[in-house]
């Protein structure tokens, strides 16, 4: 099964960067011709810029909008306006987690402090909404569908935001239910939902095929936050940043509710910072507890799920490069 991912990863990897690098490329060179005086503020924008690696959301944009027999062309505004407003979300995400390092590189906060980088990303969400005014103004398409595409958008990243907030009260917290976390990842997976969702209304698409794949991109989405929560896990570094910081991981939460396991869990949880030993002791208590079993088991429930809403063979082929088949 492993080379079967491999196989769909490469492909969806190509598929990216064909569909979205233009996109970001365009979206980035956008921030960096702005003329910003205070150095500081222009150098945290060239800092992420030059890390900035989403594809996902123009593709997602783009092949949702082809997908229901649309031109894919007309898309990229909308791709770069989405893009823009992720990368805001990113640094203001990283600013309340207190994440200053990323994959051995200094995020905007890690290297700016958070009063610059809080502007940073008040400079791509004014990028982003003009991107989409500009984007929408030269679409030929009616003034109710391009009313509609605004609303559909602030509708699903005030729930995004919504969510966020909500986990805000999950830090530091070991009562949490992983039914109560699940609810908020949900809402937090809204973001994902607006690519495919705004592809498939540019696309002319009918009714049911935008509400198929605005699910389709909402469990993608949720896949793609559980992951996260499976990576942090056997990142040492992140899971210490998880357990001060931000919420527990959803297989932690998981082991929490076994009865036999809960002393021991809390018992590492409650270190000042837990060590390499603890950390892989903490993964063999998970394992035992059945927590990586049932995070596998809602990767396959929503991945079936997303099959089912919308039946591409692109779009089964980016669910099954999204996670491996086995957690072992």
């Amino acid at each position: 099964m492993c080379a079967e991912y491999e196989k769909a990863a490469e492909e969806v990897r190509k598929l990216f960067e064909e569909r979205g690098a233009k996109v970001l490329a365009e979206a980035a060179a956008r921030v960096l011709r702005e003329k910003i005086e205070c150095v500081e503020a222009k150098e945290a924008l060239s800092h992420f810029v030059a890390h900035w690696r989403d594809v996902v959301r123009p593709s997602l944009v783009s092949l949702a909008c082809e997908a229901v027999g649309g031109d894919p062309s007309i898309a990229a505004p909308i791709g770069r306006s989405l893009t823009l407003l992720s990368g805001a979300t990113d640094i203001h995400d990283d600013i309340i987690d207190k994440t200053m390092k990323k994959e051995d590189r200094k995020t905007v906060p890690g290297r700016f402090g958070g009063d610059i980088a809080l502007l940073a990303g008040d400079a791509l969400i004014c990028e982003g909404f003009i991107e989409l005014f500009e984007g929408l103004a030269r679409l030929d398409i009616s003034l109710e569908k391009k009313l509609a595409i605004v609303h559909t958008i602030r509708r699903l990243y005030s729930e995004m935001l919504d969510g966020e907030a909500l986990e805000l009260r999950f830090r530091a917290r070991t009562d949490v239910k992983p039914d109560e976390y699940l609810y908020v990842v949900r809402k937090k997976a809204a973001d994902l939902e607006a690519s495919t969702r705004i592809g498939a209304m540019l696309g002319n698409g009918y009714k049911k095929q935008i509400d198929d794949l605005g699910e389709y991109g909402r469990l993608l989405g949720m896949i793609a936050l559980l992951r996260d929560d499976l990576e942090d896990l056997l990142d040492f570094n992140m899971l210490n940043l998880r357990i001060k910081n931000e919420s527990l991981p959803l297989p932690i939460l998981y082991a929490l509710e076994d009865k036999e396991k809960r002393d021991e869990v809390l018992a590492i949880l409650k270190r000042e910072k837990v060590k390499e030993e603890e950390a892989k002791k903490l993964s063999t208590l998970i394992s035992e507890a059945g927590g990586l079993d049932k995070l596998w088991g809602l990767f396959k429930k929503f991945k079936a799920k997303a099959k089912e809403r919308v039946k591409n063979k692109t779009f089964e082929t980016i669910l099954e490069a999204t996670v491996p088949e086995s957690p072992y």
